[in-house]
């Protein structure tokens, strides 16, 4: 084996652990931060669903991007999204509470944290074309750790210091996401025209548009919208847990860094027990298909949606936070590895981006339906229209994967 692929599950796990040491603290605590900055539930939404379409934006186009590009390559990409991510979250500690500057810098530093995503789980797969062995799974696992993790430490720091703690905390994951990606061997330039179509000797590798690739894949858009409807109640439920977590708590809520101690507790135990799930899901599809894990996990993930919306106190909601070793932890893989089998070689950055999308797609709608529903309506009602979706959403997962066929 060429030396610079030693220990490089080790290297690539801990890349996944550093970026979701980041992740969780722009994801699970952006609402927190924003409303207790001045801002009210609907502008909270407002600048939320902007991250998330221009999230999606950036997604979308990324894979295209490093597709086309004969220079820019996985690697060279993320180095460059951390590196903004550093800038735009020290600009964003130094703004004045309440301003425009604000609202623009928080776009643009979550954007640059969120649109690094796809291209992660892609990495992998040029590894792989470069006859590398990467246990994704195991990875995936120990990204939940850091995940867990990182929830519970910004709960806890923000209980001592704060809103202005988030900016700094992003700030420092993402410096040490940059130096982990640097030390990560650069693949071939052959394993990344692996995905690139080739149109013939000498002439520039071009990729396959999104309408072509949509009507190339036609196969694939229930489940794409199965997944918006499922991460619509999942992201909801995420972006506005402190609003859960402050109507279970009634008044002690009122109490400084009291909903994020629960909110951090919530996430910590969601995550941790990912882990089982993430670290043997190698094995688990070597029993199950991974079109049948899909159609488990929005089952169950659905029952989770539907327990959290009748939800009467902070300890069942933590019990609840168990079935996330069935529900997400089963789907965030399986997600990768159906994108990849899904599509042609050639199209599998584009692939991963829509997949990827999907998530997005679901918090933009999560994010402005909730900031305008919650402003008329209680935390039960505006949670109970997100269950309703999610239901929709596995409902469609079922008749997707029994129409779909791997290519």
């Amino acid at each position: 084996m060429d030396s610079k692929y030693k220990f490089l599950t080790l290297k690539y796990a801990l890349i996944n652990a550093s970026f979701m040491f980041m992740i969780c603290a722009t994801v699970g605590y952006g609402y927190n931060f924003l409303s207790q900055s001045g801002f009210a539930d609907g502008t909270v939404g407002i600048i939320i669903t902007a991250v998330s379409i221009c999230g999606l934006i950036g997604q979308t186009l990324s894979g295209s991007v490093i597709d086309k590009s004969q220079k820019l390559d996985e690697k060279k990409f993320l180095s460059f999204a951390m590196v903004c991510v550093v800038a735009l979250a020290v600009l964003l500690a130094l703004m004045p509470e309440g301003s425009i500057g604000m609202i623009v810098m928080t776009l643009l530093c979550f954007t640059s944290a969120s649109i690094g995503m796809p291209i992660l789980n892609s990495l992998a797969f040029v590894y792989e074309n470069d006859g590398q062995k990467i246990n994704y799974g195991l990875c995936r696992g120990i990204g939940s750790a850091a995940w867990a993790i990182g929830s519970s430490l910004i709960g806890q720091l923000w209980g001592m210091m704060g809103r202005k703690i988030l900016p700094w905390y992003v700030v420092a994951f993402a410096v040490v996401s940059f130096l982990l990606v640097q030390w990560m061997p650069s693949p071939s330039r052959e394993a990344s025209d692996v995905i690139e179509n080739d149109p013939g000797e000498g002439k520039p590798a071009k990729g396959l548009s999104y309408v072509a690739f949509f009507k190339k894949y036609k196969k694939i858009i229930p489940v794409l919208a199965a997944l918006v409807l499922l991460y619509f109640c999942h992201m909801m439920i995420n972006t506005y847990m402190a609003k859960i977590v402050g109507n279970m708590l009634g008044s002690a809520a009122g109490t400084p860094g009291a909903v994020e101690s629960v909110q951090g507790n919530f996430l910590f135990i969601a995550a941790m027990v990912e882990l089982p799930t993430m670290f043997l899901f190698s094995k688990i599809i070597e029993k199950i298909s991974i079109q049948k894990v899909m159609v488990i996990a929005s089952v169950i993930w659905s029952i989770k949606h539907a327990l959290t919306w009748l939800c009467p106190n902070v300890y069942i909601f933590y019990g609840i936070a168990v079935l996330q070793m069935f529900a997400y932890a089963a789907m965030a893989p399986a997600i990768v590895y159906f994108a990849n089998q899904s599509v042609e070689e050639l199209d599998r950055n584009k692939s991963q981006a829509v997949f990827a999308a999907s998530n997005t797609v679901g918090n933009l709608l999560s994010s402005l339906v909730g900031g305008q529903l919650f402003q008329f309506m209680n935390v039960p009602n505006v949670i109970m229209i997100g269950v309703i979706a999610s239901i929709i959403g596995t409902i469609l997962m079922a008749i997707g994967i029994k129409t779909q066929k791997a290519v």
